[in-house]
């Protein structure tokens, strides 16, 4: 599952369906890295990875590409994975598993493109992580203490780069959970619900500002009414 707002539009295109033409669509008409879409030129420090795939899942879902390099004007080299880089799937899933929570989902997929209408990606081989947004789990927390990674901290996307979330995007991501759920309510168990409203009260213990812990609250008080309507119980 993703946010059904990923941008830009060929990216969304590509994690519904990540095909060779799909892809070859976000490598040469991309505007360069977002919140849910980052290149690397090779594979490199796993737990600075791991905390890139932590925000992404965080911030909706998308994809890491590896064998793009993104230029100062933010331009995108299409560089390809060299032989001497390759890593090889079960290889990736074995640095990362201690490194990510076991219910974030993520995936990696081999693309070669042997010929192409565009000499830019002839013969050249992308690694991509495919990276699922889950709202049932969000928000994502860091499982470990190594290198960048902060044991219990949690990562969002801003543009380019994989930050600690501050309050602001906490509720961003709060809100956007609860809106998935209210989006496809029909089908959520009562254990589901309960989940939604327990993250509720704990980013209600966690900000600071007044203005949000309002805000959460009213969103508190609209999930409270909607578990009542699920046990078809009238409120006093």
């Amino acid at each position: 599952m993703f946010y059904e707002n990923v941008v830009p539009f060929v990216l969304q295109s590509f994690l519904k369906n990540p095909s060779h033409e799909n892809l070859k669509e976000v490598l040469l008409h991309n505007s360069g890295e977002t919140d849910f879409l980052d290149f690397k030129m090779k594979w490199s420090d796993f737990s600075k990875l791991a905390k890139h795939i932590l925000a992404i899942a965080n911030s909706g879902g998308g994809s890491i590409i590896v064998g793009v390099s993104q230029n100062e004007d933010g331009a995108a080299s299409l560089i390809g994975v060299k032989d001497e880089h390759y890593i090889d799937k079960a290889d990736i899933d074995n640095k990362l598993q201690h490194l990510l929570p076991k219910y974030l989902k993520y995936r990696v997929e081999d693309f070669y493109f042997s010929t192409s209408e565009n000499a830019a990606l002839n013969g050249k081989l992308f690694q991509v992580l495919l990276i699922e947004y889950d709202p049932k789990y969000v928000p994502y927390t860091s499982i470990s203490n190594r290198n960048e990674l902060r044991y219990g901290a949690i990562y969002i996307r801003q543009g380019t780069k994989s930050l600690e979330a501050t309050n602001e995007k906490l509720v961003e991501m709060i809100v956007r959970k609860v809106q998935t759920g209210v989006s496809d309510s029909n089908e959520l168990s009562l254990k589901e619900h309960l989940n939604q409203l327990k993250s509720l009260y704990e980013a209600s213990d966690e900000l600071a500002h007044l203005d949000y812990q309002d805000f959460i609250k009213h969103l508190i008080l609209n999930k409270k009414k909607r578990i009542q309507q699920y046990l078809d119980l009238s409120s006093d």
